[in-house]
């Protein structure tokens, strides 16, 4: 492959490509769960959610760091031209990935029984979690050749080794579970504790039937297509470090990523356990007092704390769609940021840092914008027909995250850009330290009545506020670029508050003048808000040229904008 056709996949055009990936798996894992849910029922889910509990942790944990390690290291050998390097770092992260993969399905099946019978209280879940076991250590391979081909600046094999992941599993799995059924049913066997793990294995095995077959994938077009360069790069290029400084570099630049892992898994359970107990302590103390708040909560709801925790579970779901696809953007702009900075092109170093922020601002402020907005409108679309308490529960909670979304959505690139540049310490320090703020508000606000769940809100916001602050700070600092307030904060924020304007006024007046159900409604207001932004986007120059010669055909899209006189 000559040099010139691997540069042609841009920072947002790979970006897309994963953006695009990431809504087929989500679609594909929709397909995938609805008819697994109808399948086995609540008890085989709650086995099923059980092995997944234990599984995430740990899987996250062997998987930390290395990925962007070799994605790093790939790019900035590459951009200096040390193919022989880029071979070497591909087959020593392999054997890491082996070992730490090894390691961590081990530890899955050790921990695995005393976890069911001691901390789950569900004994019949040790097959469930022994079934999702090898997951582990398929998906560690599978992450030393999509970090390889990521460093590269090539998100076509991640995205398609991503699509072919969720369709092996949604076929194996619907497949598995519905004999499971089968036999269950044809040797009678009815017990609860014996069918009901048998069914939730299979549907379970599925998902390590899936990474399997993503591996398989990958594996295929890496010995079609060899490793990205010719024959004559190689005999032309340095001779390779040994595979001992190889792999004690990517050892270095892991460790501060695998900390700022290790810190949010802590910190995860810790804001969990501290959200609910605080709950109950609120609970205990003004029942009366949030039950004069909310007068729609349901007077079955016995349980106040844990219905509260619920609300707050719901609003996350939609707060966390955004942010996935802003993650795309930092996995996309690490090798091409880590190329530019090994040779120290300071143009493009400036060009990916802003784009990179600036297409995270323009796509989370005007969707928090309108989340906060339509905030009730769009919880009555999704919730009101079946369960009509939950818009007005938790429609205060969505308008705190909804003002702050770009928070959320700013938090993956900048901790990816920094890690980019060699500074992965700065957001592992200042993440711990937010971390630590937010469980100290959790504690003082959530146990007041009066707040209760929505303290949970603000300390959210408080966390991931004060985490991206500190990261933003320190970018602009280490790569010495000016930050440009008007580009990246004051035309994005414009720009929002006409969307807003768009989608309160459209539902306000339909509403008013309009017999329309008010889901039809919602949804128009959300298409006018969605064409309002776009035209005030033009009409302020929010865009600037390098952002949209970046995109697929970008320089044809860039020519006819610069007819139009609306990029800045």
């Amino acid at each position: 492959m000559a040099q010139q056709q691997r540069k042609k996949q841009t920072l947002l055009s790979g970006a897309l490509i994963l953006v695009a990936s990431t809504i087929i798996v989500k679609l594909i894992s929709a397909i995938y769960k609805i008819p697994i849910t109808n399948y086995i029922g609540g008890i085989g889910m709650g086995y099923y959610t059980t092995a997944y509990k234990i599984y995430l942790p740990i899987w996250s944990i062997s998987m930390a760091g290395l990925p962007i390690a070799v994605s790093k290291l790939i790019s900035e050998n590459m951009a200096l031209g040390k193919y022989n390097n880029v071979k070497s770092i591909f087959k020593v992260s392999l054997r890491a990935f082996i070992v730490t993969g090894s390691a961590g399905t081990i530890l899955l099946a050790a921990v695995a029984y005393p976890y069911v019978k001691y901390v789950a209280k569900a004994p019949e879940a040790l097959p469930v979690i022994l079934c999702i076991a090898p997951a582990i250590f398929i998906c560690c391979i599978m992450s030393a050749y999509r970090g390889y081909y990521e460093g590269m600046r090539n998100m076509v094999p991640t995205a398609i080794s991503q699509i072919t992941e969720s369709l092996v599993k949604l076929v194996f799995g619907l497949g598995l579970t519905y004999l499971a059924i089968r036999y269950c049913q044809s040797h009678g066997i009815d017990k609860p504790e014996v069918r009901y793990p048998i069914e939730a294995s299979a549907a379970i095995l599925g998902v390590t039937l899936g990474t399997l077959g993503s591996q398989i994938y990958l594996w295929i077009k890496m010995k079609k297509d060899g490793y990205g360069f010719t024959e004559e790069e190689l005999f032309l290029a340095p001779k390779a470090d040994s595979n001992r400084d190889i792999l004690k570099t990517l050892i270095t630049i892991a460790i501060p990523i695998v900390l700022t892992s290790l810190i949010s898994n802590v910190a995860t359970l810790i804001d969990a356990a501290t959200v609910q107990n605080r709950l109950a302590v609120a609970v205990a103390n003004g029942e009366s007092v949030i039950r004069q708040m909310y007068p729609m909560i349901p007077e079955s709801a016995e349980k106040l704390n844990v219905y509260l925790y619920g609300c707050f579970d719901v609003d996350e779901t939609l707060r966390n769609m955004v942010p996935q696809i802003t993650l795309t953007l930092g996995v996309s702009s690490l090798p091409a940021l880590a190329q530019y900075w090994a040779v120290n092109d300071k143009k493009n170093i400036r060009i990916s840092i802003e784009s990179v922020l600036r297409i995270c601002m323009l796509i989370s402020m005007p969707a928090g914008v309108g989340m906060a907005v339509l905030a009730q409108p769009v919880l009555n679309l999704l919730y009101g027909t079946s369960q009509p308490d939950i818009p007005v529960m938790c429609k205060e909670i969505l308008v705190i995250f909804g003002i702050t979304l770009f928070f959320y959505a700013l938090s993956s690139p900048v901790t990816t850009l920094l890690q980019a540049i060699g500074k992965a310490k700065v957001p592992a320090i200042s993440f711990g330290i937010a971390c630590l703020i937010k469980i100290v508000l959790n504690y003082v606000l959530v146990g007041i009545p009066e707040f209760n769940i929505k303290g949970a809100a603000i300390s959210t916001v408080a966390c991931y506020g004060i985490s991206v602050i500190v990261n933003v700070f320190y970018l602009f600092k280490y790569t010495k670029i000016k930050f440009d307030v008007m580009s990246l904060v004051i035309k994005p924020t414009v720009a929002s508050a006409f969307c807003g304007l768009g989608a309160w006024g459209t539902f306000y007046l339909l509403t008013k003048f309009v017999p329309l159900p008010e889901k039809i409604i919602t949804i128009a207001a959300i298409l006018v808000a969605v064409a309002v932004y776009v035209v005030a986007l033009l009409l302020i120059k929010a865009l600037s040229k390098e952002d949209v010669l970046m995109l697929p055909a970008g320089e044809k899209i860039a020519k006819v904008l610069e007819k139009m006189h609306v990029l800045g």
